[in-house]
């Protein structure tokens, strides 16, 4: 492989990470107002509950939340309600609550 052939694949392969980091922005952004409208409505809740109540149901739909929640703590608009020392590790998602801020 020359020089160009792997500046080429580089330069390609860090426009699909720019490409796909936009777009998840955008769903994150879009998710983002249904999320808040929940826990203003419902108080906190647990990663299930959040996504139960957005309209979403299943295991990938907890990730699309997570997602979105995760861009809504780094703004500071949601904090994490830690689960009980004694919870299991594996249960801590069923335990862990999302509360809006203010």
């Amino acid at each position: 492989m020359d020089m160009g052939t792997a500046i080429g694949i580089g330069v390609a392969a860090a426009l699909g990470v720019l490409i796909s980091n936009r777009l998840q922005r955008r769903k994150n952004a879009a998710l983002a107002p249904a999320i808040e409208a929940a826990l203003r409505a419902q108080g906190p809740l647990t990663l299930p509950g959040v996504a139960d109540e957005c309209g979403l149901k299943g295991f990938m739909a907890r990730g699309k939340v997570m997602l979105a929640l995760n861009d809504l703590i780094a703004a500071g608009k949601v904090r994490v309600l830690d689960a009980p020392a004694a919870t299991p590790q594996l249960q801590k998602v069923n335990f862990i609550k999302y509360e809006l801020v203010g």
